[in-house]
């Protein structure tokens, strides 16, 4: 009861970010179509374009409303109080609780199902289910998906051309067994982890030809952290977070621990931003002071704009952006470049358009969702713009390969995540719930940069090793009770 009344409390706040489905009529008698979505500024532009063209071909008003940092609990507290908008975001992991409580509209009566075939299959089998085998992935779909993302890593060229020699020197000395680019044969360069460990090391110098950031002068190799990059160095080493049956947890795992100490083993040798910086990994990237970044296909966009911009950035003397793959196990060592390229993986993902069974305007709605995701004009600008991949698959793997008016160079490494070779869902969205994750394997991770940074950060330093085999009963445990915790709610 009295979390009821504190999402009601919360309703009652938010109710201004998220407008509700009330709002169907607008100016002239229009339909008024209310869409929540969170975005990037760039994002927004973009789609403030997308849906005028929409408005103009429906005579329809659309109040889009974006979210910022609290969208997930903002919409929770909408969805409580029925002031949901016609159209919002349908998380991966939230489509049964969604379902079950009645909040998401079927689309399969909304649309011809059909027209949704040019779409990434893998992409709409992330929003179907079967309620009554409690089956995700057949049955019913529940929402469009506003794309197919990767995330892939990337790199700025720039700083590799200022450590040329220094690059030349591994090569030469068989530490690095190819220089960090293409191939003649499109073979992308991808390393072990300590290869790429010690590329990055020759990657960490002091350049004071850029502007200090926080007082610093200094250029990473990389700047990672484990909630968002670890997953690409655990399935490098063949590991995984849970196993086929999504059922046991696998932190204490020999190829989980591998992974781990790959992703560390930059830590450890001086090739990483530090985890008490006070800039972050992100914000130095767009500095030109981190070489190798994780880049997520909405990020493009951004990353374009300052490559392109010749007023801050003149013939891309400090910013020079291209895709690059992630590193996978010493156990590969032997292996040529050619043998190299299906042994990565990077994370693909999904958010999806669900209209709200609330909304008066569903079949418009529906018709939104579809134009957001499947209009072959709109798939093109969002493309064009740097918003992502087109959900078309001929799309994506035609004209967006082959015209160079898409960015970047390398971006067949986002298709060949999206079609399978080298994209791995998130763990998480495997589970009803990701307390297993967030609450067993996440709270004492500081307690492993101590330990490889070889700094006193506050918390007692701890091995890769040990600290994965002292958290795993723990995730086992919150693991079981997810499953406890579906059972109960569900209807």
């Amino acid at each position: 009861m009295k979390k009821a009344f504190w999402l009601l409390c919360a309703a009652a706040l938010v109710i201004a970010a998220f407008g509700g489905c009330d709002k169907s009529k607008g100016a002239g008698g229009k339909p008024t179509l209310t869409v929540g979505v969170f975005a990037q500024e760039h994002e927004q532009v973009m789609y403030r374009e997308v849906l005028k063209k929409f408005e103009q071909e429906n005579n329809v008003s659309v109040d889009f409303q974006v979210a910022g940092d609290q969208y997930w609990p903002e919409l929770e507290a909408a969805l409580t109080a029925n002031t949901a908008p016609d159209v919002f975001y349908l998380g991966i992991p939230d489509i049964k609780r969604r379902v079950w409580a009645g909040k998401v509209e079927a689309l399969d009566g909304l649309l011809d199902t059909a027209l949704l075939d040019v779409v990434w299959k893998d992409s709409l089998d992330l929003y179907r289910y079967d309620a009554a085998s409690n089956t995700l992935g057949t049955g019913s779909i529940y929402a469009l998906p506003k794309d197919f993302s990767a995330v892939s890593m990337t790199v700025n060229k720039a700083i590799l051309a200022k450590r040329k020699a220094q690059i030349d020197a591994l090569v030469k000395d068989r530490t690095l067994p190819f220089p960090p680019e293409i191939d003649a044969q499109g073979n992308l360069p991808v390393y072990t982890f300590s290869e790429f460990a010690a590329l990055c090391r020759a990657l960490t110098f002091d350049d004071p030809t850029l502007p200090a950031t926080a007082g610093s002068t200094k250029v990473y190799g990389t700047h990672l952290w484990e909630d968002f990059c670890l997953q690409p160095f655990v399935w490098g080493a063949g590991g995984d977070y849970l196993d086929a049956s999504h059922t046991k947890a696998l932190f204490d795992s020999p190829a989980f621990i591998e992974g781990y100490e790959g992703f560390m083993k930059i830590v450890e040798e001086g090739g990483s931003g530090s985890s008490t910086d006070e800039t972050s990994g992100y914000l130095k990237f767009l500095a030109g002071r981190v070489a190798y970044f994780p880049c997520g296909t909405w990020d493009v966009g951004a990353f374009e704009a300052i490559e392109k911009d010749e007023a801050v950035n003149p013939g891309k003397a400090w910013f020079d952006f291209d895709l690059a793959p992630w590193p996978i196990s010493d156990r590969y060592k032997g292996l040529s470049i050619a043998e190299r390229q299906d042994k990565w993986a990077g994370r693909v993902d999904s958010v999806g358009y669900a209209v709200s069974t609330q909304s008066t305007q569903k079949e418009l709605a529906a018709k939104l969702a579809y134009a957001l995701c499947a209009d072959e004009e709109v798939q093109r600008f969002l493309a064009k713009q740097g918003g992502q991949v087109p959900n078309i698959v001929a799309m994506a793997e035609g004209e967006y390969l082959s015209d160079p008016v898409y960015f970047p160079e390398t971006r067949k490494v986002f298709v060949n995540m999206l079609s399978g070779q080298n994209g791995r869902r998130i763990p998480t969205t495997y589970t009803f719930n990701s307390l297993w994750y967030s609450d067993a394997f996440l709270p004492g991770l500081g307690g492993v940069w101590a330990y490889y940074e070889k700094i006193n950060n506050g918390n007692p330093p701890v091995s890769v090793s040990a600290y994965c085999k002292s958290i795993a009963p723990k995730a086992q445990t919150l693991l079981d009770e997810s499953f406890a915790d579906e059972a109960g709610l569900r209807p």
